[in-house]
């Protein structure tokens, strides 16, 4: 009896830990699909297996989101799906190459422990703003998933923190779902022409290539090692990329939306209860079905959860990625590395520029530590 009751316990528990990303995914999907034209079936499809892909490989719940700086250009600028099946084919060839010939490996050297806290700090400040814009506007409801959240972590630890969450989300949905035909939108496998490969690798794959490797790659390793430890040993500098790279192709070729994992959804899975792979099946069967079954009504599911909860989660996972700091507090010049780059990052909401600054004063601060050299007469 024990025994299956200690089964329920951990499902429920993976269960929550798969959901725990929810607050980035669903409404950067809402607005692609939206306002950019995707597919439905195409972009949960191909999300749903990567996750599961992912898990299987990383032996972790591995997370799986739209390329975030990519993402919020072609929202801005309104360029069609094409375009951007392009881009994310263009990255994920860069993102290969890169991690075949070890030149992953090589660039990560440059990002120094104090470089990649700062882009956490950075990252974890950007959630919570984000987190505001969405719950501005359902404050109720923030704040009741707020208290959820509380007493849930604080008072009766035994229950995960998403699940009060989710049911309360989805008893508030159900009244925003609008009713559409069953079953999957029709894919189509197509190359990419060359004119939108140029127009998306100009516009969309040069402003996001770096931050995907200053987040995507070192710092979702470097987190991956924190929270996991042994259980992350297939976390690295090359299994990452590749991982993105493969992903982005065969999603870019049947019309799924450019995806990486990210430091931030790592933690989010983690701290909501993804302590294996699990969770990784659990989101990306979820997935996987929502883009089969409902593909037509997929948008009005995702865009009828409550918006305070997705922003609550948000602000919850922003908090706990800043607090990876925690091992470098006490190092004044690290902390001068870290709030370099995490306030630049912030304030000019563009991490590639935080973490280049953060490099910098870092090999600044390197040569003026040097000891001086001594000249014999």
């Amino acid at each position: 009896m024990r025994c299956s009751v200690n089964k329920v316990k951990q499902l429920i528990w993976d269960i929550s830990g798969a959901f725990g990303d929810i607050g980035v995914l669903f409404p950067i999907a809402v607005a692609l699909i939206a306002k950019n034209g995707f597919n439905p079936t195409a972009f949960f499809l191909m999300a749903g297996i990567f996750y599961i892909v992912s898990a299987y490989y990383f032996k972790i719940t591995m997370p799986v989101q739209p390329l975030k700086a990519m993402s919020a250009i072609a929202i801005a600028t309104g360029l069609g799906g094409e375009v951007i099946n392009a881009a994310g084919i263009a990255i994920g060839i860069i993102l290969l190459v890169i991690a075949v010939t070890g030149l992953s490996v090589t660039l990560g050297g440059i990002f120094h422990i104090p470089v990649i806290r700062g882009i956490q700090l950075g990252l974890g400040m950007m959630l919570i703003k984000a987190s505001l814009s969405l719950m501005i506007n359902d404050i109720p409801v923030a704040v009741t998933a707020g208290a959820f959240l509380i007493v849930s972590i604080f008072i009766i630890k035994r229950i995960p923190p998403l699940i009060p969450l989710m049911i309360f989300g989805i008893a508030l949905s159900l009244k925003g779902i609008k009713a559409a035909p069953a079953g999957p939108v029709v894919l189509a496998v197509k190359m990419p022409e060359l004119n939108n490969l140029w127009i998306g690798f100009t516009m969309l794959v040069l402003p996001q290539i770096a931050l995907t490797f200053g987040n995507a790659i070192v710092a979702t390793e470097a987190t991956g090692k924190l929270l996991y430890g042994k259980r992350a040993v297939r976390l690295n500098l090359k299994s990452i990329p590749l991982s993105m790279g493969v992903a982005n192709i065969a999603s870019g070729m049947i019309g799924g939306a450019p995806m990486c994992h990210g430091s931030g959804g790592l933690t989010a899975h983690c701290k909501f209860g993804a302590t294996t792979e699990r969770s990784g099946y659990i989101i990306g069967l979820t997935l996987i079905a929502l883009a089969l079954l409902f593909g037509y009504s997929a948008i009005s599911i995702v865009a009828a959860f409550p918006k305070g909860i997705l922003g609550m989660l948000l602000c919850y996972v922003g908090v706990q990625h800043s607090l990876f700091i925690r091992d470098v507090v006490g190092d004044k010049t690290a902390m001068l590395i870290v709030s370099a780059t995490a306030i630049l990052g912030f304030l000019l909401n563009n991490l590639t520029i935080g973490f280049l600054s953060g490099i910098g004063i870092h090999y600044v601060l390197m040569g003026f530590a040097k000891p001086p050299r001594c000249f014999e007469k």
